[in-house]
């Protein structure tokens, strides 16, 4: 079962009017467990009288053994993001769990359509290393934000740029001069790239339009990958489960009763009623809602975070289970 571990802070540097690029120093004896290809995500835990988990990608090099950088953008009502923006210092510490996610960059060889919003650029960016490095024949990039003093990783991608020329191109779009984009906006980078892969992340309403309006201009679906970070978990078997379960949760020395639908995940259950529940990611990779179950039965679905011996020990991931009979408790730890 992966294990949270506080790490120090080992750099804080501006990126944008709001955003910082957090970097954390890896103890040798945890370097292992945080092996990470380009893509993938950090779990952080962190925050004042209630501390909670969320999700940032990595921008690191994973071939170079110096720590891990995430992006962390101040956002409306983000707990942890303000939060992080706000006190992260050098020499503090932040709770991490293991890399996750499959974000990941399917065929290196193949020219590679990018769009990002916002911090959206993150894992966007460490694709666009990769394929660089490992030899794509070209990489072209849409990256949209709210106006120039938004553009977070400026530096980083004209980097590329230099590095690579001929290969990295970068498109720059600024929603303050020049309004949300259009599909014909969107699709333009597309023309003359239309066997690319195409990956896709930012705020959701973005992902959205980039995805229906690249499928419409002809693009395979199976080509166009999104980072979805809360992403909904498709419910068990039909005819599985219980209509209507009480469940349980002891949480922060608390027992809370809630009710638990059918198709319902215990997330989403405890979440709906209001409960601080730990989590993150919600799709089974990050193992910030593991929790164990007490009494009851629940229907869990597979994931890479908890293996046999884990399950057999009455560990469950929140947001993969369901309820499989009338009455049931949790314990977080």
């Amino acid at each position: 079962m992966k294990q949270a571990h506080s790490f120090p802070i080992t750099g804080v540097v501006p990126q944008g009017k709001d955003g910082i690029l957090l970097s954390f120093g890896i103890p040798s004896e945890h370097q292992e467990d945080f092996i990470f290809k380009p893509g993938q995500y950090l779990t952080l835990r962190g925050g004042d009288d209630e501390p909670v988990w969320r999700c940032y990608s990595i921008t690191s090099d994973p071939q170079i053994n110096n720590g891990i950088s995430v992006l962390v953008k101040r956002v409306p009502g983000g707990r942890l993001s303000n939060w992080l923006v706000d006190n992260a210092k050098v020499d503090g510490h932040v709770e991490l769990l293991p890399p996750a996610g499959s974000f990941l960059l399917a065929r290196p060889d193949n020219p590679v359509l990018l769009y990002a919003g916002g911090s959206g650029i993150a894992p966007i960016y460490a694709l666009a290393r990769q394929a660089l490095e490992q030899g794509s024949a070209q990489v072209r990039l849409f990256f949209a934000n709210r106006d120039s003093d938004s553009v977070m990783m400026r530096v980083e991608l004209s980097r590329l740029e230099s590095d690579y020329p001929g290969r990295f191109e970068v498109v720059f779009w600024n929603d303050q001069e020049r309004g949300l984009p259009t599909a014909g906006d969107l699709t333009r980078p597309a023309e003359d790239l239309r066997e690319a892969d195409v990956y896709i992340c930012g705020p959701d309403p973005f992902m959205r339009a980039v995805h229906n309006v690249l499928e419409e201009f002809g693009f395979d679906r199976a080509r166009l990958i999104k980072e979805d970070f809360g992403a909904a978990v498709q419910a068990p078997i039909d005819g599985v489960g219980v209509d209507l379960a009480q469940l349980t949760v002891q949480l922060n020395g608390q027992a809370h009763e809630i009710t638990v639908e059918k198709g319902e995940t215990l997330l989403a259950a405890m979440l709906r009623a209001g409960l601080n529940a730990p989590h993150a990611c919600r799709v089974g990779e990050c193992a910030s809602c593991t929790c164990r179950l007490e009494s009851g039965q629940v229907n869990r679905l597979d994931s890479s975070v908890l293996d046999e011996d884990d399950v057999e020990d009455g560990w469950l991931l929140a947001c993969r289970s369901f309820a499989d009979s009338e009455e049931l408790i949790v314990r977080f730890l």
